[in-house]
């Protein structure tokens, strides 16, 4: 992480112990510890009856998986997805990845966190969270990896490690957003590579911002179950959707 990064995370922790929390919205006082509304909130795009599965969109409301997820199943034990990529997600997510404003980052996974404590009520949360890694030359660029910050509240709150160093991005791909359906398998395969110390890690949590095809998920799961792990969960602020998947 660069330093600038590290001294705007700075400057926030001291402006929220001298100032209030007010809303990145509407810029009103929010009363508790997070700079977002309680209002603001309840008028995000959150996700309602989707595939338990893969969190595409269900005509209707049940706890069922689409036809999709019944013909070819993604690798994933468990799947949350908190946000429809609407413009205000996109807006959010932007600015979050492309200058910096990482308290998105923080106000995404505090909120994701929630979500994820009301799933898992009556299930065992993973071990461990692996945010998606970029590769080297994009993290240079960028100066830090956005997966990773959402993922920082989320661990905090729910007590889970982040892993950080047991999966890397072995080849710089093209962005996947930039890139078709049918292009996008391709794009990221033999993309990760893991290191063995993971295969003692039984139950997984792979944390991103976005999953649209689901693929760059997929082939990370496929790298880290070839060496041992059991089981894959995986965690995103928003779902989007590229020709119909």
């Amino acid at each position: 992480m660069d330093i600038g990064i590290l001294l705007q995370q700075l400057n926030t922790r001291l402006t929220h112990c001298f100032l209030p929390f007010n809303c990145i919205l509407c810029s009103e006082e929010t009363g508790r510890k997070l700079d977002l509304c309680i209002d603001c909130e309840k008028h995000l795009p959150w996700l309602k009856n989707v595939c338990i599965y893969c969190a595409a969109p269900l005509p209707f409301k049940t706890e069922s998986c689409c036809g999709a997820c019944l013909r070819k199943p993604l690798p994933f034990h468990k799947i949350c997805i908190i946000f429809s990529y609407t413009q205000i997600i996109k807006k959010l997510i932007t600015a979050l990845k492309f200058q910096k404003r990482l308290i998105y980052a923080h106000i995404l996974g505090s909120l994701l966190a929630e979500q994820i404590s009301l799933q898992y009520q009556k299930d065992n949360l993973p071990d461990l969270i692996i945010p998606v890694p970029l590769h080297r030359k994009r993290l240079y660029q960028r100066g830090f990896n956005q997966a990773m910050e959402i993922a920082r509240p989320i661990s905090k709150r729910l007590n889970i490690p982040i892993d950080y160093k047991g999966c890397t991005r072995v080849r710089h791909t093209a962005a996947q957003s930039q890139l078709a359906a049918n292009q996008r398998s391709t794009n990221v395969k033999n993309a990760f590579a893991v290191q063995e110390y993971l295969s003692f890690k039984q139950h997984i949590a792979l944390l991103d911002d976005v999953m649209t095809t689901g693929h760059t998920l997929t082939e990370l799961s496929r790298a880290l179950y070839c060496t041992g792990v059991k089981r894959i969960d995986v965690w995103c602020c928003a779902r989007t959707y590229l020709d119909g998947t």
